[in-house]
């Protein structure tokens, strides 16, 4: 299962960076493919996750989600 977040604010490879680290602490999530040049994150999911984790996640980091698919 995959998702996609779309995400404002990253600028570089070291904000695609603490956006992945979030991510990928949140319990379910495989793997997050982060890219600030696209202004997006495709995580790999083992099992459902809501979408409020990913979103606390992303502002942890300093960042705003602005749509998740």
């Amino acid at each position: 299962m995959k998702k996609t977040i779309k995400i404002e604010g990253m600028t570089c490879g070291h904000c695609a960076g603490r956006v992945k680290k979030e991510l990928e602490e949140i319990c379910g999530v495989t793997s997050a493919d982060v890219s600030a040049e696209e202004k997006r994150a495709i995580v790999e999911l083992a099992h459902e996750v809501e979408d409020n984790r990913f979103e606390a996640a992303v502002a942890e980091a300093g960042y705003e989600v602005v749509g998740i698919e």
